[in-house]
């Protein structure tokens, strides 16, 4: 999961971590690091208040969201900024199995109260693993997860789906075939569990396990991550459970469209 953290640099100026981008990256960025922010924010949320979780200065903050209301992305109402129209349309274009989603979203909320984690159901849509459902809790130090979010394929969320796919065999791509060869293994010795030991961001761990159908389909991945140098004792346990738990749930939301 990649995260930016973009610290103002002055007051008018931009973000120092932008400040030696090539021509137009850096305010490409700082737009959709903002438009993220905003995202988060379901009532909306004001200049002050964007800029400071932005973590960018005013002015800028000001004039990026003067561009983006001019394409559309960003609306304004009084004195209150919103996502626009025309970029929830385009949040829109991939939609999950609302079935899914459903039989999610209450096991992964408990899931990351339990835990004190950030918890998260992903699919595999096409080759991109995107996620259904997601909460973080009280934990601020990563950006929200958001709905329809793509996560990179070595993340263990990634290499649970990767692993169900018909041709597990070959490497997907963001792995050497060696690279590949090991993850399998080590996926196979576990149990179906996928950890990852600070393998992708220095800090972060997070366990992630397969979830079924009742039929025995694997559909998706439930996943904990934790910012912690190891992962807790217990965690996976906690994970398995949750997975449990939506493949119940889907259960009962099939015999119902059943009867």
């Amino acid at each position: 999961m990649g995260m930016r953290d973009h610290a103002g640099a002055g007051s008018g100026r931009e973000p120092a971590d932008l400040a030696g981008a090539p021509p137009g990256r850096g305010v490409l960025e700082g737009a959709f690091h903002l438009l993220d922010v905003l995202a988060a924010a379901e009532e909306g949320a004001g200049l002050s208040e964007l800029a400071r979780d932005a973590g960018l200065p005013k002015a800028t903050t000001y004039r990026l969201l003067r561009q983006l209301a001019a394409l559309g992305a960003v609306q304004r109402h009084g004195q209150r900024y919103f996502v626009g129209r025309r970029l929830a349309r385009l949040a829109d274009a991939w939609q999950p199995d609302p079935r899914l989603q459903a039989a999610a979203r209450e096991p992964v909320r408990l899931l990351s109260a339990l835990t004190t984690t950030v918890a998260f159901l992903t699919v595999l849509e096409e080759d991109r693993v995107r996620v259904v459902t997601a909460t973080r809790g009280d934990i601020t130090e990563v950006p929200p997860v958001l709905p329809g979010s793509e996560l990179a394929e070595a993340t263990a969320a990634g290499r649970v789906l990767l692993m169900h796919r018909p041709d597990d065999d070959d490497a997907p791509a963001g792995f050497t075939p060696a690279e590949w060869r090991r993850s399998r293994t080590s996926f196979r010795r576990s149990g179906a569990i996928a950890v990852d030991h600070q393998d992708v961001l220095p800090g972060i761990c997070c366990v992630a396990v397969p979830v079924r159908r009742p039929d025995g389909e694997v559909v998706a991945s439930v996943s904990a991550l934790t910012i912690r140098p190891a992962v807790p004792a217990g965690l996976s346990e906690l994970v398995l459970r949750a997975s449990r738990e939506i493949t119940r749930n889907l259960g009962r939301i099939d015999a119902r469209s059943a009867e």
